[in-house]
């Protein structure tokens, strides 16, 4: 029950934390003075206001028919406790962006902590409390969607004791930007990073209209659907830890990157495009076959069983997608083409729109990992075909070649250790621990010495690396 709303408060999340205040930060930093600043920030947070309460008024109203369309007219209350949250977006995204168009960093770094660990302890405090209660799923699912409105209002509260220069300011000037010409750009620039930075959520929730409903359409009785989809719901975590590990350390390359854009060292610009792409591409395709050659002992250390294995790898493969459109789409800011962006993620959302429910009628919770696929694959082409010729990667080059044999090796020797680890300490889920934990560190050391050895980097793109210099030298002795 939670999964399937958690679509929900992941967009509400997005809108908080790293869409709106991007754009927010952006445009604070546009302007001239201190009085400016505060000026269209208080301008924002009122249009954002009426927005929020606008998109409260919808979910708490037509939760009932929201609920209907996901399968499940009883997840309304779910919907309606998560609606809250809205509430709280315009003062965090206005506070988060005001701050950081200051190169101020910290509050929201506080509030997401905070934000974070409180919702958190009241989901735990929930399941625990569920023990002893008898609560039935959708109080469980009721009462743990009620962190997220809980927890944005306490990060509220500090964004605004943080925020105290922006809410005292007086005799603060009329922005010299028009209400019209800032609503235009809230909704085409605001919306553009959004749906960036929300390009896995939506999915997830085309996910949470689709999935259920195709698997009771083909046959299965409606709890066994639920249960499907929850088990289907396990990939994504999985897929979240390989997308920040993945996108992490490339994201330490975009300021140099698009410093050289600027400069218009165009010979260096694709230097730096050329390693991050490489490092890209190498960690998320490491991180995809290791998850997948050994997600029966993962699947198992997790959630107790290893139902789904197949299906929980095939959804893997999208942290090597997701990584490179992440990578493309991050070049494309750079050179300001955001229509592209947009283009390449509607394209590969509505292939998903059309796509999922036939597959899943024919493929079970499979078709719903080949969707997600699918849809990624058709975006991260679009996106591909927008970068300049220049740019393009070239899958017969010597480092995908090189980058193959390593996976290969790597994700076989992890599934062979897996396999023998299993045999020697047994299946359980506590034994499970020792397996999955030995299996990822054999597989780190063999993917790092294979890596040396092939010389997967140049010794020029690892000088471009963050203490490039000291790791090359290292290397050498």
């Amino acid at each position: 029950m939670y999964q399937q709303v958690y679509p929900i408060y992941g967009l509400g999340v997005v809108l908080a934390l790293s869409g709106l205040p991007v754009f927010i930060s952006k445009l604070i930093a546009e302007q001239d003075d201190e009085l400016q600043q505060v000026a269209i920030a208080r301008q924002l947070w009122r249009m954002l206001l009426v927005i929020a309460l606008v998109v409260v008024a919808f979910l708490w109203g037509w939760a009932p028919q929201i609920a209907l369309a996901m399968g499940d007219r009883r997840l309304t209350p779910v919907i309606r406790s998560v609606s809250w949250m809205f509430l709280g977006m315009p003062f965090l995204s206005v506070g988060r962006g005001y701050h950081q168009g200051q190169y101020l960093t910290w509050p929201t770094s506080i509030t997401q902590v905070i934000e974070q660990v409180i919702r958190v302890s009241i989901v735990v405090l929930v399941a625990v409390m569920s023990l002893h209660n008898s609560w039935n799923i959708y109080e469980i699912g009721t009462y743990a969607m009620a962190s997220a409105p809980v927890a944005a209002a306490v990060a509220t509260l500090i964004i605004i004791l943080a925020s105290s220069s922006l809410i005292k300011a007086s005799h603060v000037p009329k922005s010299l930007v028009s209400n019209k010409i800032l609503l235009k750009r809230l909704l085409v620039e605001g919306g553009a990073l959004c749906l960036f930075s929300s390009m896995m959520i939506l999915l997830q929730l085309v996910d949470s209209f689709t999935v259920k409903s195709a698997l009771v359409d083909s046959g299965v009785s409606s709890m066994d659907a639920m249960q499907l989809k929850g088990i289907f719901d396990r990939g994504q975590p999985l897929i979240q830890l390989g997308l920040v590990m993945a996108t992490s350390i490339s994201a330490l390359l975009v300021p140099s990157l698009t410093e050289s854009y600027l400069k218009g060292q165009m010979v260096e610009f694709r230097r730096q495009f050329q390693l991050l792409l490489h490092v890209c591409v190498a960690i998320s395709a490491l991180c995809t076959i290791g998850l997948i050659a050994l997600m029966p002992q993962i699947n198992q250390l997790l959630f107790s069983n290893q139902q789904g294995s197949l299906t929980l790898a095939v959804n893997m493969v999208s942290i090597l997608l997701a990584s490179q459109i992440t990578t493309y789409s991050s070049v494309m800011q750079s050179l300001n083409r955001f229509s592209q962006i947009v283009i390449g993620l509607v394209a590969g959302l509505m292939v998903k729109v059309v796509t999922n429910y036939v597959l899943v009628i024919h493929f079970g919770i499979l078709g719903a990992s080949l969707g997600t696929v699918l849809a990624l694959l058709v975006t991260l082409l679009i996106v591909w075909r927008a970068v300049p010729a220049y740019l393009h990667w070239n899958p017969g080059s010597k480092f995908n070649i090189k980058l193959t044999a390593v996976c290969v090796i790597m994700g076989f020797s992890a599934w062979t250790v897996g396999k023998l680890m299993t045999v020697l300490v047994g299946p359980g889920r506590l034994a499970s621990i020792l397996v999955v934990g030995i299996s990822v560190v054999a597989g780190i050391i063999i993917a790092l010495v294979l890596s040396i050895k092939v010389k997967l980097l140049s010794a020029k793109e690892m000088l471009l690396l963050p203490h490039g210099k000291e790791l090359l030298k290292k290397l050498r002795q």
